[in-house]
């Protein structure tokens, strides 16, 4: 069992650690922290007790990165990513950790042991996770959908197999993909094949099928990518064939509709804040005076205003909705109460 296997498993006992919840920072009251308690020990090799004290206490500091990392790393990442994190983040406890307490030390035989309560620093924390991220997640983590119809010999069919193709690449590739009436971005278009020939095939039959695909966001229906591309199944029966071409063009359409969605996204990462309680045009213009002051946001513009309520177009340089909404609550000029967050739209209101 490696060492940073043993973090995980601590880390799904964070509760009965230790954990004190989260605080603001006492350097900087903007920041929050995460106060966990953790035990750290180290063996006594040649009767040192002085350099055991020291290793124990290293050891107790790496243990409690340990226990925030489990809260704020999906258990996918923390299995694929456990020597990244080990060695970029673990490692590093004087970059993390605010303050400390020694709670108790004590020898238990061969071996030192220390317990420390911890104040480690959210915000630095999760922004160096954020570079151990795959690509969709530092673009916002987006969901994705498919509905894509599928027919053969003309004949409308119940069938998923370029969907169900086309999301396992996806999923490969370090997106999230779920059903399509919950997912950000949908891929919607028509995959259909049709006899081609069984002349000289001895006695295998050939499907020849063609796919037509549009990557779109939820909502404002923006088209962020488009495919189309033909492949060729060969099986025993003409049923086998069909549905060996139909996943073959999915195949061979997959890595291009990927790139484009993630280079679209990259040029493309906007956000559609809705925010309430805007009382004027002046409380309005001021709000977007400080959006377009913040470094992360590379311009905004106003769809309507209506009610009360603004729907502005906010184009992040990197990151999504979740990214916008930290950056609004910690601003210091104008107060925002953030409702709801998906990875492409924001609900919140002047307060």
């Amino acid at each position: 069992m490696t060492r940073f296997t043993k973090l995980l498993m601590a880390a799904a006992l964070l509760a009965a650690a230790g954990c004190s919840g989260t605080r603001k920072s006492a350097l900087n009251p903007a920041y929050q922290i995460e106060v966990v308690e953790a035990e750290g020990m180290a063996p006594v090799v040649g009767g040192d007790a002085e350099g055991a004290k020291k290793t124990s206490l290293h050891d107790a500091m790496r243990n409690a990165l340990g226990l925030v990392v489990g809260v704020y790393v999906s258990q996918d990442a923390l299995v694929s990513k456990s020597v990244l994190i080990d060695e970029n983040i673990t490692s590093q406890t004087e970059g993390y950790i605010e303050k400390y307490e020694v709670l108790k030390e004590w020898r238990d035989g061969e071996f030192y042991k220390t317990r420390i309560r911890a104040h480690v620093r959210k915000e630095d924390l999760t922004a160096k996770l954020r570079t151990l991220e795959s690509e969709p997640q530092k673009l916002g983590n987006p969901v994705i959908g498919f509905d894509i119809k599928e027919s053969a010999d003309g004949k409308p069919q119940q069938t998923e197999y370029a969907a169900l193709e086309l999301k396992s690449r996806f999923t490969d590739a370090g997106f999230l993909t779920g059903e399509k009436g919950k997912a950000d971005i949908v891929v919607r278009g028509e995959a259909s094949t049709a006899f081609n020939t069984k002349e000289g095939l001895g006695g295998f039959v050939s499907y020849r099928a063609g796919l037509s695909v549009s990557a779109v966001k939820t909502g404002s229906e923006e088209t962020l990518a488009s495919m189309q591309e033909s492949a060729g199944g060969i099986d025993l029966n003409e049923t086998a064939a069909a549905r060996a071409s139909l996943i073959n063009v999915a195949k061979k359409s997959a890595e291009g509709l990927k790139e484009k969605v993630l280079k679209a996204l990259r040029e493309k990462s906007i956000v559609r804040l809705n925010l309430a309680n805007v009382k004027s045009m002046n409380e309005l213009s001021e709000f977007t005076k400080l959006l377009r002051n913040i470094p992360a946001v590379r311009a905004s513009w106003v769809r309507g205003y209506n009610a009360q309520v603004a729907v502005i177009d906010v184009a992040m340089h990197k990151g999504g909705a979740a990214d916008l909404s930290q950056l609004l609550m910690k601003n210091g000029k104008i107060a925002v109460k953030i409702n709801r967050t998906s990875s492409y739209d924001l609900d919140a209101q002047l307060q």
